[in-house]
């Protein structure tokens, strides 16, 4: 190969904020000559989704057909070039040696978060491509992180209590047992990944059957939107289309996602109640957030196992609020927020690790030591850092 192109970030995290700037610069690294056309740096973001559904019609005679159904919105569609030939010439020659651009983009105020998502995603990169005359270009591609900072203290109702009821007969038909009542609560609806939920329950067993476990989960509910082959709607023009003509052209996909669970085994009596408190350790994860075709929201969910054969569970959920800044709390010390990738990436979208490009996993932030004052790490374990170990010679082996 006779040129290297590389594309380097001058922020290491590859992590932005909208409003932001992406600043860096290509390497181009010739071992000799090379004609070119121009040497082009884009940012591109855009939120796409995608999707087939089977649809019957009068003209297939009862047969069903898949139909796409797909979207997309650009958020960041900038482009530079960083070289390009003398004036008067199509193309001209680039010398052997190592040539460097710089460039900047300014990344627009209110574009959602980086996401990927089994029916969307929403991804942002930066691309430089060199254009050869005859031959085919090449090009460098490195994506980003954008993560829209999200404050609680800004969410009207993220320091309020949330609670939720839900009361059900157990059994069904000749074998009915019972009613089952279940409460939670919460006591605040805002909270960043790290932090911990505490979820109170009351469970008033009335039915003749005991109630063997309880499961408390964190779903992460993802709702996507598509148009049929893309468009929107009619394009007639010939009159204004109402909403009932646009939603034949419209698709709605909804994913509930498990990210993090806790069981408890108990055996709670017939005819009695039971309190109980269970607690979730939120993992890194995306923010709540809506966007034009996608919008990303959380649910606590607390299910209760009776033991019978049919109609066997009660559950009840309460919605959260899922930001990168804490609430204001005086005897909270949330200390320093990493970046992390998120951990159980394949395992929420039901994918192998083969089918997974780590490139496009997004970055969120996380509060390692939410909850933990400076006198808790006294107790933790010193690091390897920490510790004065002797040099490797000076070991000795008795055996």
């Amino acid at each position: 190969m006779p040129f290297h192109l590389a594309l380097g970030l001058s922020n290491c995290e590859q992590i932005y904020e909208p409003g932001g700037t992406i600043e860096g610069y290509v390497t181009f690294d010739l071992r000799e000559s090379v004609k070119v056309k121009a040497i082009r740096i884009s940012a591109e973001g855009l939120a796409t989704t995608k999707w087939l559904l089977s649809e019957s019609s009068k003209s297939s005679h009862g047969r069903s057909r898949e139909v796409s159904y797909s979207a997309k919105v650009t958020y960041l569609d900038e482009e530079q070039m960083v070289w390009k030939p003398s004036e008067g010439h199509s193309k001209s020659s680039v010398f052997p040696g190592i040539h460097v651009y710089p460039f900047k983009f300014q990344i627009p105020i209110g574009v959602p978060p980086s996401f990927e998502g089994d029916h969307g995603n929403i991804r942002y990169h930066m691309k430089a491509t060199v254009e050869r005359p005859w031959k085919t270009n090449r090009s460098v591609t490195r994506y980003l992180t954008i993560l829209p900072p999200k404050d609680l203290n800004k969410e009207v109702l993220a320091s309020e209590e949330t609670s939720s009821w839900k009361s059900k007969k157990v059994g069904f038909f000749l074998f009915r047992y019972g009613k089952v009542n279940l409460q939670i609560r919460i006591p605040k609806k805002g909270y960043v990944p790290g932090e911990t939920i505490s979820i109170e329950t009351n469970i008033d067993n009335m039915s003749s059957r005991p109630i063997l476990k309880t499961e408390c989960y964190l779903i992460q509910q993802c709702r996507f939107l598509a148009y049929r082959y893309g468009i929107s709607g009619p394009t007639d023009g010939r009159r204004a289309s109402s909403l009932s003509e646009n939603d034949r052209y419209l698709s709605r996909k909804r994913d509930e996602i498990k990210i993090v669970s806790v069981i408890h085994e108990m055996h709670i009596e017939p005819r009695t109640e039971h309190k109980a408190k269970m607690r979730l350790k939120i993992p890194c994860t995306c923010p709540t957030f809506d966007s034009t075709l996608i919008h990303v929201e959380y649910f606590v969910v607390v299910k209760l196992h009776v033991k019978c054969r049919m109609r066997n569970t009660v559950k009840a959920e309460c919605p959260i609020i899922i930001g990168s800044k804490p609430l204001a709390d005086e005897h909270v010390d949330p200390r320093t927020p990493t970046y992390q990738e998120v951990a159980t990436f394949s395992a929420l979208t039901h994918r192998s690790m083969m089918s997974v490009d780590e490139k496009l996993t997004p970055k969120y932030v996380y509060y390692p030591k939410y909850g933990k004052s400076r006198d808790d790490e006294a107790d933790e374990p010193p690091s390897l850092t920490d510790l004065q170990l002797p040099p490797i010679d000076s070991l000795s082996d008795d055996d």
